[in-house]
């Protein structure tokens, strides 16, 4: 049931709408950062991959107006509809097929108008005005500004950007955790695998640092490898000698699930899930087509590996296994012209170099709680975004009040 909130034309919630200039940038490799449609995806900005251009050239493209804290940037194409909210922190500037959207504050709330415009409501009436056949799918200004916004009162607005806000605050926690998690574990395994630290240490008569247990299992000279350098003692496998490599399994589209026991994975990441696995316990899924060749993710409890992926199933030290294929530079061993290909016999060719029995226990047993936090807080993160997506339509809409939308986030200990 709705409750009739009324919707209001985008142009008349916002102060500006300001295409951007139809130019390409002139491209530096430092310099105030360009916005461009690759750096906003579901709703947030993007900026582990940055462009650049430089200051003269910042102050042309910012003629009409410039990019400050608060305003939003929609893409017009490829994809079109994406939006983000300005932080307070970024000096900035728009890269082709972007506009920005300066909310009139008197009228609107600006995160609230971030959620207005990612609701089904709205993305159904951006995507109604996509091309066919050879026409390129174009959001045009005036369609823009006359979207239809749901547009409570400004109070209610505020509560409903804060009750959506609280659950992308808590799914944005859960990445930065587990991104220092990633980071403790990278660097453990480039101390003791990569720089042999505590073996440079013992050679040079100097203490490791490590606890005495753990400093003994480490040799105090080297010897040469096809690898180069490397402690003495330790030799060098091809990951296909210390695990079974195998190609994925077709699953029809119509047999994924929102939910399920197990994920389902292709090159790209999780697809949805399904009721069976390819694989029951412990595999790292390797995506070997595509765009996302040489992707890893990996599952505890079993998971379906499509056709797109092959699965890796560590023979022993399932963590050791996992942190070098992480670290591992697999663009050499991609083929095709038309679209990137890995082959499992060149996957399993990778070298990999193994310590001691004893010290690959260890770092084992160091890495083992990282990564079973990092997949409660996937998991976490995961099930507050369904309750975001489930919130988000039926907030704007009305047809769940705000009391009730409290009380849930209250029931699941937001």
């Amino acid at each position: 049931m709705s409750f009739d909130i009324e919707t209001t034309e985008l142009a008349e919630l916002c102060e500006q709408v300001i295409d951007c200039p139809h130019s390409t940038p002139v491209w530096m490799d430092t310099g105030v950062i360009v916005l461009r449609s690759s750096n906003i995806r579901n709703g947030r900005l993007d900026l582990s991959n940055p462009s650049y251009t430089d200051e003269y050239h910042y102050q042309e493209r910012s003629r009409r107006a410039k990019v400050q804290a608060g305003d939003l940037v929609i893409t017009r194409e490829a994809p079109m509809g994406e939006v983000c909210l300005i932080p307070g922190d970024l000096k900035c500037c728009l890269g082709q097929r972007m506009v920005m959207l300066r909310p009139d504050r008197e009228r609107c709330d600006g995160k609230y108008l971030l959620y207005a415009l990612q609701s089904n409501r709205v993305q159904n009436e951006i995507r109604s005005h996509e091309g066919t056949g050879s026409t390129v799918s174009n959001l045009r200004i005036p369609v823009l500004k006359s979207l239809p916004i749901p547009t409570p009162g400004l109070a209610n607005q505020k509560v409903i950007a804060h009750i959506l806000g609280t659950l992308d605050d808590k799914i944005e926690l859960n990445r930065k955790t587990n991104e220092t998690l990633e980071a403790i574990a990278k660097a453990l395994f480039k101390s003791w695998f990569v720089d042999f630290d505590p073996v440079r240490a013992k050679a040079e008569g100097r203490p490791t640092g490590l606890p005495a247990e753990i400093s003994d299992l480490f040799p105090d000279s080297f010897e040469d490898s096809e690898l180069g350098e490397i402690p003495s003692g330790w030799n060098v496998a091809e990951l296909g000698d210390i695990s079974t490599i195998s190609g994925g399994k077709q699953l029809e589209s119509v047999e994924l699930k929102s939910n399920g026991r197990f994920p389902v994975y292709g090159a790209n990441g999780t697809m949805g899930f399904h009721d069976l696995a390819t694989h029951n316990s412990f595999v790292i899924v390797f995506g070997r087509v595509g765009a996302y060749c040489g992707s890893i993710n990996w599952e505890y409890g079993g998971a379906w590996v499509n056709n797109n992926a092959s699965s890796v199933i560590p023979l022993r030290y399932n963590e050791l296994v996992l942190q070098w294929m992480l670290e591992a530079d697999y663009s050499n061993y991609r083929t095709g012209s038309a679209q990137p290909f890995i082959p499992n016999g060149a996957l399993a060719c990778s070298p990999v170099l193994m310590p001691t029995d004893a010290l690959a226990s260890v770092f084992c047993d160091l890495l083992l709680p990282i990564r079973l936090k990092q997949k409660k807080n996937q998991s976490a993160a995961l099930s507050l975004v369904e309750i975001r997506d489930a919130l988000l339509p039926k907030l704007i809409s009305g047809e769940i009040r705000i009391p009730d939308a409290e009380r849930m986030l209250e029931e699941v200990g937001v």
